[in-house]
């Protein structure tokens, strides 16, 4: 397959342009794809599956494009490398699983603190209807760890923004 080109050419401006370009679709995708998934109520694994089928797929339509002479050996050859590069996306993203499941768990709970927010805002509503000024307290949480509580605080604003770039920022890059 092409590997680093862009539109079947190397960029003028080298390594860097290529990795820029590759980020901005990469988001741009990454974005339709969400909403594809949030339009259909796709589940996650699913989306994953036919977005792996559609790589390969896309992998050997660019083989037979972009190949003066195709053939069935060749086509081969080039989804061995594919395997390649792609059983060492997954040793990248093994390496940075921690990392990962951290991100996820502080963007869900940043989720749920916004989801309890907005019941709260739902409460007092009622109660304001209803005649009363107060709004009950939230139980505290004995098992919360002070440093994801923080940082759920500050994503709270904007969850679904949150997981998305978590996501986003998580998931290996092709090299």
């Amino acid at each position: 397959m092409s590997g680093n080109d862009f539109h079947g050419n190397p960029p003028e401006d080298g390594d860097e342009g290529y990795d820029e370009a590759y980020e901005a679709h990469r988001a741009a995708l990454w974005d339709m794809l969400m909403a594809y998934a949030d339009q259909h109520d796709l589940a996650d694994g699913f989306l994953s599956d036919l977005v792996s089928d559609l790589g390969l797929s896309l992998r050997m339509v660019a083989y037979a494009a972009e190949t003066e002479r195709p053939s069935v050996g060749g086509l081969r050859l080039d989804l061995d490398r594919y395997a390649r590069e792609m059983g060492e996306s997954v040793r990248e993203a093994k390496k940075g699983a921690g990392e990962f499941i951290a991100e996820a768990k502080a963007a869900r709970d940043a989720e749920a603190a916004a989801e309890g927010e907005a019941a709260e805002g739902e409460v007092a509503e009622g109660l304001a209807a209803e005649g009363e000024t107060t709004v009950p307290e939230p139980e505290a949480d004995a098992e919360e760890v002070p440093e994801v509580a923080a940082e759920s605080a500050e994503t709270a604003a904007s969850p679904e923004k949150t997981a998305a770039l978590t996501g986003a920022r998580a998931f290996p890059r092709r090299q």
